[in-house]
């Protein structure tokens, strides 16, 4: 992401690097199927843009006390992680399966040189 940012100056990707970041942190992984951001803080990042277009959907859920709240949002947190661990787990798989398709099988007799 800073590679195609920076390309005409490449001085100023300090200046950059927050804004890139901060798009990092937003964007849904693959791997993962949820953003870093949410992974965090247990819901969907918003942006100000998110708020100016009306794109916020989530209705926020008001706890009666701090207990309560705390325990929400362990209980979601814990969810999250879990589908998160589910789907990387899925996804390692489907890349090992992808990289066993392209290796080729090599096998080696007795006597033959090779790094050990």
């Amino acid at each position: 992401m800073l590679g195609k940012v920076v390309r005409e100056s490449k001085r100023d990707w300090d200046e950059k690097l927050p804004y890139i970041m901060s798009a990092y942190r937003a964007a849904k992984h693959e791997s993962t199927g949820y953003s870093p951001y949410e992974l965090v803080y247990g819901r969907k990042c918003r942006m100000p843009i998110d708020i100016a277009l009306g794109q916020v959907t989530e209705e926020r859920q008001y706890s009666q006390t701090y207990d309560d709240y705390i325990e929400q949002t362990a209980e979601k947190m814990r969810d999250t992680h879990q589908l998160a661990r589910e789907q990387l787990s899925s996804t390692a798989d489907q890349r090992k399966d992808d990289y066993d398709l392209k290796v080729k099988r090599k096998s080696f007799k007795r006597g033959d040189w090779c790094y050990y």
